[in-house]
């Protein structure tokens, strides 16, 4: 197995099929047969079915092609790595965020970036923080943003800040009280994320320590989709203070959720046994001073730089 191999495999995967393939890579048809077939019998195991229109990956091929993405990445760091100081800057990072954290940091965030690494392929990826918390552990990812992490001994967790978590539903003729406790919030019908989220097991944990049953009527998992299906008077969801901020947002309202009071962790996650690149470090410091430029002004104290480790 070699990296001619696996980028012929992932190229075919992508495009869809051997010709587009062939065009894209410059690369005569015959011979990306040939490095698939090898893999093929390296792996033992069938990794595209043929189809009158081309391929697509069994189920073992999309099992390794995120193993293969995660190989060729590394080996593209580690060149980038030891070049001499004017490429140290270039090559390829990939950034994780969650759909609420991308959409207050991105528009700040990604021309800053460009500007500041014009030689650097940088991609911004969002997902839910269980997503991108695997992401990042198979080396898809070099670093996250996420909502309160678990622990492990592969990742780097550094916490950022905490923010307040709020019921967020409707607007409508009548405002309702600026906080509500988790005894009266379990009445409302909530939309919530259905995959591995962070923030949704402390609701359930707190819930369950108090005895309540959460009422979920709908989960989903896109905030976008969740905000406009709320706004239209679909039920109720459970969203970090931050979004307040995003004018695009329409008019919803906001409950700070009190006794108890929920927060989130907003943490930078990254592999803690690979060495990261000079890039890539570059890159997350830029992104933890933008996070900490634009939540610095948060409003009503809902929003802490670090963590107090006494609370």
């Amino acid at each position: 197995m070699d990296l001619a191999q696996l980028r012929t495999f992932v190229a075919v995967a992508e495009a869809g099929s051997y010709v587009k393939a062939s065009d894209l890579l410059k690369i005569p048809q015959p011979t990306l047969s040939r490095h698939v077939r090898a893999l093929e019998l390296e792996l033992r195991a069938c990794l595209f079915h043929r189809h009158g229109r081309g391929v697509r990956l069994t189920d073992r091929g999309n099992t390794f092609i995120e193993y293969a993405r995660s190989i060729i990445h590394t080996m593209e760091t580690a060149i980038h790595s030891v070049r001499d100081s004017s490429a140290m800057y270039a090559g390829n990072v990939v950034i994780g965020l969650t759909p609420s954290i991308g959409r207050v940091l991105i528009p700040k965030l990604a021309p800053r970036l460009k500007e500041k690494f014009p030689l650097a392929s940088l991609r911004l990826t969002e997902g839910l923080s269980g997503a991108l918390y695997d992401k990042v552990l198979l080396g898809q990812v070099d670093f996250a943003l996420v909502l309160s992490p678990a622990g492990s001994p592969n990742l780097q967790i550094e916490p950022l800040a905490t923010e307040q978590l709020y019921l967020v539903g409707p607007k409508g003729e009548k405002s309702p009280a600026a906080t509500i406790t988790l005894r009266d919030l379990v009445q409302y019908p909530l939309i919530l994320p259905y995959s591995n989220q962070w923030t949704r097991p402390a609701l359930e944990t707190e819930a369950a320590r108090l005895g309540l049953q959460l009422n979920i009527v709908l989960e989903i998992d896109s905030t976008a989709s969740t905000v406009e299906i709320v706004s239209k008077g679909g039920g109720y969801a459970i969203l970090p203070g931050s979004l307040q901020k995003l004018s695009s947002l329409p008019d919803l309202s906001w409950q700070k959720i009190v006794e108890p009071r929920l927060e989130a962790t907003m943490s930078l996650i990254s592999q803690a046994k690979q060495a990261r690149s000079l890039l890539s470090q570059a890159a997350s410091a830029v992104v933890k001073e933008t996070l900490l430029e634009i939540f610095s002004d948060a409003p009503n104290n809902d929003w802490k730089d670090g963590v107090d480790q006494n609370e």
